[in-house]
C-alpha cells in the first residue's frame, strides 16, 4: 500500500487544528492561574497547565504540517499568485486578504472596538470564576512550604505536619508545598488549607504575600499568563 504524504499532511492538520481549536477554547474560560491552581480546576481530567501545553503543541505540530503543506504544494500556491501571462494574479484578493489580517492585528494591539469584545469577555469569564470559587489568602499559595504555612498558624512546622498526619493526609516532609501535598493525597490545595484552617483557626488570618511562585503556563492572569 502506497503512502500518500499530501493525504497524510492534510489529515495531520485537519486533526492538529480541531485540537488547537478545542484546547484553544477551553483555555479562553479558565479561570486565572491563581484560582485554577488553588481550587484544582479541571476539564475532561486536565488541568489549566495541561490544557495549555496541549494547545502549544497542537499549534506547532500545525505549523509543521502547514509548512510542509506548502513545499508539496509550492507550485500550486504560486500559481495563484502569479501567472506567466499576466503576471501577478489574485492582486485584489492579495489585497483584501492583507489589509484585513492588518487591521485585526493593529486593531487589537490599539484596543479597537469591537475588537476589544473578546478581551472583555475572556476578563468577565476570569473574575466569574474568582467570584465563585474559593479564595486562595494568598496569590499563588499552593506553593507555599509546610514551613511558611506554618508562619501563619502560630505553631511549629512540627506540629502542623502532625496536624495533618491526624487528619489523614500523608506528610513527607516540612519542606513539602501545598500543592504537591494535595496531588499526593487526592486533593486540591484549597481542601488542605480548609484542613489546615480547622485545626488552626489562626491561619485564616492569610498567609504573607510575596512568598510563594508560580507555576509556570497559565500561573497568573489570562490565558497562559
Amino acid at each position: 500500500m502506497k503512502f500518500r504524504t499530501r493525504g497524510f499532511i492534510s489529515l495531520l492538520l485537519a486533526l492538529s487544528f480541531l485540537v488547537a481549536v478545542v484546547s484553544g477554547s477551553v483555555l479562553f474560560i479558565t479561570p486565572r492561574g491563581r484560582v485554577a491552581n488553588w481550587t484544582g480546576w479541571t476539564v475532561a481530567g486536565l488541568t489549566k497547565h495541561e490544557w495549555a501545553a496541549l494547545h502549544i503543541n497542537a499549534c506547532l505540530l500545525m505549523l509543521l504540517g502547514a509548512v510542509v503543506h506548502l513545499v508539496l504544494n509550492w507550485r500550486v500556491f504560486w500559481s495563484y499568485i502569479q501567472k506567466r501571462s499576466v503576471g501577478f494574479h489574485l492582486k485584489w484578493e492579495m489585497a483584501a486578504s492583507i489589509l484585513i489580517t492588518a487591521a485585526v492585528v493593529a486593531g487589537t494591539v490599539y484596543e479597537v472596538p469591537p475588537l476589544t469584545g473578546t478581551a472583555s469577555l475572556n476578563e468577565w469569564m476570569k473574575n466569574y470564576w474568582e467570584g465563585t470559587s474559593a479564595a486562595a489568602p494568598a496569590p499563588h499559595a499552593e506553593e507555599f512550604t509546610l514551613t511558611s504555612l506554618a508562619r501563619t498558624t502560630g505553631v511549629t512546622a512540627a506540629d502542623l505536619v502532625t496536624a495533618l498526619k491526624e487528619d489523614g493526609i500523608a506528610v513527607e516532609g516540612e519542606g513539602t508545598t501545598i500543592a504537591d501535598l494535595a496531588e499526593r493525597n487526592g486533593m486540591v490545595p484549597s481542601q488542605i488549607y480548609a484542613v489546615v484552617t480547622k485545626r488552626f483557626p489562626g491561619a485564616a488570618a492569610g498567609i504573607p504575600a510575596g512568598e510563594g511562585g508560580g507555576r509556570g503556563m497559565g500561573g497568573g492572569r489570562g490565558m497562559g499568563g
